[in-house]
């Protein structure tokens, strides 16, 4: 992986359609009460997306194999891990992960390190697979931005709520160009924590937009899948893939070209 082009934004503008992706993600981030979303944001997508979180140990979906509708669950909700785009007529497909950072406790403590790539892992499979199979057929990413987006937070309802209190601005941005034979893309970037302004600290999100294609089989989707973020203290990607590779759940055929 090449970063081709380093960016320090000087304007903290928004583009209209940007502002309801990240009115989206606000909305799941308050509902959910987490920073680090389980179902991802996207600019387009076939079908809905889980992010790796969603299907790990504290995820969501174990939760849900345990109550009594777990096979509509399973039907809804399982082997949600691909991102499909079919072809976008120009525009450029994006996808949104987030995670919070630099609250006051962490400073007090002298914990917030001075780069958040040294805390955090985001990665993803530039590929798709099925029952274990890479399917070749799909079309890849080859070239990508990544961009930086940072907001505060407070809690409400007696600190039990996530409030996210100011709007996100962008703060950096990348563009890098992914190598066609790599498989797993460690796809964070340096970022600087930004000043909190709140006690609680700040939200950053990352937009990865996808800028040009290794194209697969002709009239192919766009297939890659697996997006993780994390804290590395949680465990390296492997670890996190080989805890939820284990669930049978996750084994269904989706392949929209496999009867």
């Amino acid at each position: 992986m090449k970063v081709l082009v380093f960016l320090l934004f000087i304007s903290t503008s928004i583009f209209a359609e940007e502002k309801l992706e990240f009115s989206e993600l606000i909305k799941i981030v308050e509902k959910t009460n987490k920073s680090f979303i389980n179902t991802i944001i996207a600019s387009d997508r076939d079908e809905l997306l889980k992010s790796v979180n969603y299907y790990t140990k504290e995820g969501d979906f174990k939760k849900l194999l345990k109550e009594p509708d777990r096979l509509e669950s399973i039907d809804k909700w399982g082997d949600r891990r691909r991102w499909f785009v079919s072809k976008w007529q120009g525009k450029e497909p994006a996808i949104y992960v987030s995670a919070s950072y630099n609250g006051s406790y962490d400073l007090e403590h002298n914990r917030q390190s001075k780069d958040l790539k040294d805390d955090y892992l985001f990665y993803f499979k530039n590929y798709c697979e099925f029952d274990g199979t890479i399917d070749e057929r799909y079309a890849r990413i080859k070239k990508m931005m990544l961009t930086y987006y940072d907001a505060p937070y407070t809690a409400v309802n007696n600190m039990m709520n996530i409030k996210i209190v100011g709007k996100f601005k962008k703060i950096i941005s990348y563009d890098i160009e992914v190598k066609e034979d790599e498989k797993i893309i460690n796809a964070m970037q340096s970022f600087q924590p930004v000043k909190s302004t709140t006690w609680y600290g700040n939200i950053f999100a990352i937009q990865l937009k996808v800028l040009e294609v290794y194209p697969g089989e002709p009239n192919m989707l766009l297939c890659t899948s697996d997006y993780y973020m994390g804290y590395k203290g949680w465990g390296s990607y492997e670890k996190v893939l080989s805890e939820i590779d284990e669930l049978p759940e996750l084994k269904g055929k989706r392949n929209p070209y496999v009867n």
